[in-house]
């Protein structure tokens, strides 16, 4: 019988404290590039999917160096590891959506615990490493059912698995988590996405700590 809930939770910011995507940019990119990218992104002078072209493409390091990077500087929020375990335990899908790229996702993963990290499906941008630069693959979305604008919907993945028969609950914390707070049926939020919820008389609850979540988790 198929678990009622589904957890779509979102990576930089989320289920980690901060954005490791930008730290990786600063540090393998430089700092003025990285700058000047969010910068005019933030003006509406393009995509999300062209500003992660922009602060990614000029990577030069290779994965080795990306994940030993990624592992010292990753901080998982509290109680993230002991939500899996919940869903692992309940039977609950856990999927960790990102529109940031496994080339940094994995490696932090990897500090889980293997009967935990086996739980979790990762759908993240692609990144291939070279000297030249690297190289992005943005995730499909289901059956080409996405917004076009972050490079990844995570709204898609929503709706992908209510359409099996799931409710749906997503954690996240900002742009790039409108469109699945817009589909799902309840939204842990934080940072910028209370904000978003509360114009968008979204369900919601606003949370610090993977442990509210567990607290809080609908029936």
């Amino acid at each position: 019988m198929r678990a009622p809930w589904a957890v779509v939770c979102d990576f930089d910011g989320t289920a980690l404290t901060e954005d490791l995507g930008d730290k990786v940019s600063q540090h393998f990119a430089g700092y003025q590039a990285w700058r000047l990218a969010e910068d005019e992104y933030r003006t509406g002078a393009f995509s999300f999917g062209t500003l992660l072209r922009r602060i990614f493409e000029p990577i030069t390091a290779s994965r080795e160096e990306i994940a030993a990077f990624a592992r010292h500087s990753a901080v998982l929020r509290p109680g993230f590891d002991r939500l899996v375990a919940a869903c692992r335990s309940a039977g609950r899908p856990f999927l960790l959506c990102s529109a940031g790229l496994d080339v940094y996702i994995e490696p932090v993963l990897e500090l889980l615990p293997a009967t935990l990290r086996s739980h979790v499906e990762v759908r993240a941008n692609r990144a291939s490493c070279s000297p030249q630069g690297m190289a992005i693959s943005f995730h499909p979305a289901p059956a080409e059912d996405g917004c076009g604008n972050c490079g990844f919907c995570k709204g898609a993945v929503v709706r992908e698995l209510r359409a099996v028969g799931h409710k749906v609950l997503v954690c996240g914390d900002g742009t790039t988590d409108r469109c699945a707070a817009d589909a799902a049926d309840f939204v842990f939020a934080t940072r910028r996405l209370v904000g978003y919820c509360r114009s968008q008389g979204i369900a919601h609850r606003p949370f610090e700590t993977f442990h509210d979540v567990i607290e809080h988790f609908p029936a």
